[in-house]
């Protein structure tokens, strides 16, 4: 069975988008070159129950992915903790 991850997504509205999948197959590298390739695009692209849902990056405040990829994109700092 393939580890869940959950992604959150946070709109500039103030809204929130939860969703949940597979692991997503392929190796670290080409993982991380999906991702880069997602976050250039004007679109977030995710499908859900047979749809596809195209989000446009712009109404996006950030994103969140629990647990990390096993490859982060470059320059990503590390370790980081949220503080109040």
């Amino acid at each position: 069975m393939k580890a869940i991850k959950h992604l959150y997504l946070y709109f500039q509205d103030g809204q929130r988008l939860a969703l949940r999948f597979p692991q997503q197959r392929g190796e670290p590298a080409q993982i991380a070159r999906l991702l880069r390739m997602q976050l250039e695009s004007p679109f977030i692209s995710i499908e859900v129950d047979g749809d596809l849902l195209l989000i446009p990056r712009e109404s996006i405040k950030y994103l969140q992915v629990c647990p990390a990829p096993p490859s982060m994109p470059e320059a990503t700092i590390i370790g980081a903790e949220l503080i109040d």
